[in-house]
C-alpha cells in the first residue's frame, strides 16, 4: 500500500470567514491560490459547522486540509480550532450533559474523524491547555509517536523538518506508524540507490 500520494503531499490550509446575511448560500467556499476560504452566514450556520462541512467536502475530493485558521473572530476560538486542526480534529462547543470537560472522541474508525467535545462556556484558553492531554487520551499511540517527531525535529536542527512533517500526518492519517516509518525507509533507500547508480562510474566495455 502507498501512503505518500500525491495528495497527502499536497496539503492546504482553509481561512474561515464571517460572510454576510445576503450570501446565496449558508457557506460558500472557492479556492485561494494554494488555499481554500469559506465564508458562512452567521444566521444560518455557525464557525463551527462550516469548519466540519469544508473539511469533509474538501477530504471528498482527496484534499488534505492541513490547518483551520478563523479570520476576524476572537483570539482565543481561533487559536483553539488552529490547534486543533493541526491533529486533525473537528471542534465542537456542546450543551451535551455527557460532556462535562473537554475531551477528543473518534466517532468512527477512521482515524481522521475525530471531534474535540467542549462544555459549553468552558473557558476556551483552558481547553487549548488541555487538548494534548485530551488528544493522547483519545490516541495515546498516536500522541507518543508525535512526541518523538517533534524531539526528531529539534535533534537534527530543522534539516529534515518537512520529511518528519510527513510521517507525521500520515500517522495521524492513518494510525499505522509501523507502515508509515516502512514506506519511509523504502523511499530512502530507493532514493540511495538511484544516487548510486548517477554516480557510479561507467564500466569500460
Amino acid at each position: 500500500m502507498t501512503l505518500l500520494t500525491r495528495e497527502r503531499l499536497s496539503t492546504t490550509s482553509v481561512h474561515i470567514y464571517r460572510g454576510n446575511t445576503g450570501q446565496a448560500k449558508p457557506f460558500l467556499l472557492r479556492r485561494d491560490g494554494d488555499r481554500f476560504i469559506t465564508t458562512y452566514d452567521p444566521k444560518r450556520a455557525d464557525v463551527g459547522t462550516a469548519a466540519v462541512l469544508t473539511r469533509a467536502l474538501l477530504s471528498s475530493k482527496g484534499v488534505s486540509v492541513s490547518e483551520v485558521v478563523l479570520e476576524g473572530h476572537d483570539p482565543a476560538l481561533t487559536n483553539l480550532y488552529h490547534a486543533a486542526s493541526t491533529l486533525l480534529l473537528d471542534v465542537e462547543i456542546t450543551r451535551g450533559p455527557r460532556i462535562t470537560k473537554p475531551v477528543v472522541r473518534v466517532v468512527s474508525q477512521d482515524p481522521r474523524q475525530a471531534t474535540y467535545f467542549i462544555p459549553k462556556k468552558w473557558d476556551l484558553l483552558d481547553a487549548l491547555d488541555r487538548l494534548p492531554t485530551a488528544f493522547a487520551d483519545a490516541r495515546p499511540e498516536a500522541a507518543r509517536q508525535l512526541k518523538m517527531l517533534e524531539q526528531a525535529k529539534k535533534d537534527s536542527g530543522g534539516k529534515i523538518d518537512h520529511a518528519l512533517d510527513v510521517m507525521a500526518r500520515l500517522i495521524l492519517e492513518t494510525d499505522d506508524p509501523d507502515s508509515v516509518y516502512d514506506e519511509m525507509l523504502r523511499l530512502l533507500d530507493q532514493y540511495r540507490t538511484e544516487e548510486t547508480s548517477i554516480d557510479a562510474p561507467a564500466t569500460a566495455a
